[in-house]
């Protein structure tokens, strides 16, 4: 930390300013205030010199105005970091203070060992903030899920390639995956998680995604995967901003190695173009039934009419059994998408799966589903793609005329 650093602080009880200067010694020089509004902060902030941090108290009774004010500065000061500090670590207080975007929070007298240390490397992290945003913007690959219409096959298929993809990657890389299908909640429950931040809270919070809101609010999985789902508890399907989607996403590509993202058709095209502009390679997933077969078709229609970039999208058929007479070779030449792989299961192994709480990989890890998503992973990370070379099938095109 830079010799005689500049801090603002602002904080009720008087027993801050002593704990900060005790725990930071003389080489910040702090600011006591009390600003009755956001207008009288950012005035004094920005008649104050340049400051390098922002100190803000948040207790259980204040949080939402104390959010306020600290949200003003993320408007109009975003390169100015915000440290909460609290009485008590509140879940509540944490969680509104994170997403109102501070970069770290201390519980007075509880954290004086670590609060140098920390306030040191968040001072040396955001130094160099424009350097590492520069070299590290947009290197995350998004893999978009795509059905034609609300089935639980969606997440599933999310959750298994989400965890197939953190079995591949380094050390210190991430994964997300992003359950914004119906049925709403499907991956958590798949997963055995009860998030308490849902994707609606992350897309409400776009301007103030970091990495500390992650490692804060995300919910994450034994296996490293971090999750973002639909509330369970939700009626019907809800509202969620496609400009807002679309920039979470390119928000995510600079957090996470691996984004995948869980939709169905009944989300809209907009939303779904949102997804695919973001998105490395996007998969539609059917199967070998004449509904899920012409709904598919109907929703690769519409993509196309709003001139949606499909030139990275291909077919994965699943649940699939040989002899049904639609053969995912014709279904690939008839959506005119090359056909990335087939998904089978034996016998109850999926739904045991899906009502335990526990991946196929855990409960049934020779089951051919584990090892077809497996590759699928590996497809999609390495761009390969299987030729189609079927000749149409006379009865399919009865089908689908």
């Amino acid at each position: 930390m830079s010799a005689k650093s500049l801090a603002f602080v602002i904080a009720d009880d008087p027993a801050y300013l002593p704990w900060l200067e005790a725990a930071l010694g003389s080489s910040v020089q702090f600011t006591l205030a009390q600003p009755q509004d956001a207008s009288e902060l950012l005035r004094r902030l920005q008649q104050g010199g340049k400051f390098d941090l922002l100190f803000c108290e948040f207790e259980d009774y204040n949080a939402p105005e104390r959010a306020a004010l600290v949200e003003a500065v993320a408007d109009r000061l975003p390169d100015l970091p915000v440290v909460a500090m609290g009485s008590s670590e509140n879940a509540a207080t944490v969680l509104t203070a994170m997403r109102a975007g501070v970069r770290d929070f201390f519980v007075l007298k509880r954290d004086d060992t670590k609060l140098a240390a920390q306030v040191g490397k968040l001072l040396r992290r955001l130094g160099a903030a424009s350097v590492v945003a520069a070299a590290s913007s947009g290197q995350g690959r998004v893999y978009t899920v795509m059905g034609a219409q609300p089935h639980e096959s969606i997440a599933f298929l999310g959750v298994h390639l989400a965890q197939a993809f953190a079995e591949r990657i380094k050390k210190g890389e991430r994964v997300l995956l992003i359950d914004a299908a119906m049925p709403a909640g499907a991956a958590s429950i798949f997963l055995n998680l009860s998030p308490n931040y849902s994707v609606l809270d992350a897309v409400n919070d776009v301007h103030r995604c970091d990495a500390t809101l992650v490692d804060t609010a995300f919910t994450k999985h034994v296996s490293g995967v971090h999750l973002l789902s639909l509330p369970e508890e939700g009626l019907g399907r809800p509202a969620v901003s496609e400009d807002n989607f679309g920039r979470l996403l390119q928000v995510f590509k600079s957090l996470f190695s691996v984004v995948i993202v869980a939709l169905d058709g009944q989300a809209g095209t907009p939303l779904l173009r949102a997804a695919i502009a973001q998105s490395t390679r996007t998969v539609l997933l059917t199967d070998q039934s004449i509904l899920k077969s012409r709904q598919s078709k109907y929703l690769l229609r519409a993509l196309r009419l709003e001139d949606t970039p499909l030139d990275s999208s291909a077919l994965v058929v699943d649940n699939y059994r040989r002899r049904l007479g639609l053969e995912p070779q014709n279904l690939a030449e008839l959506f005119d998408l090359p056909l990335l792989a087939t998904l089978s299961s034996e016998g109850v192994a999926r739904i045991q799966a899906m009502n335990s709480g526990e991946s196929m990989f855990a409960i049934a890890p020779k089951d051919p589903y584990c090892d077809g998503v497996r590759r699928l992973a590996l497809s999609l990370a390495t761009g390969e793609t299987t030729a189609v070379e079927a000749k149409n099938d006379g009865l399919l095109n009865r089908f689908f005329r």
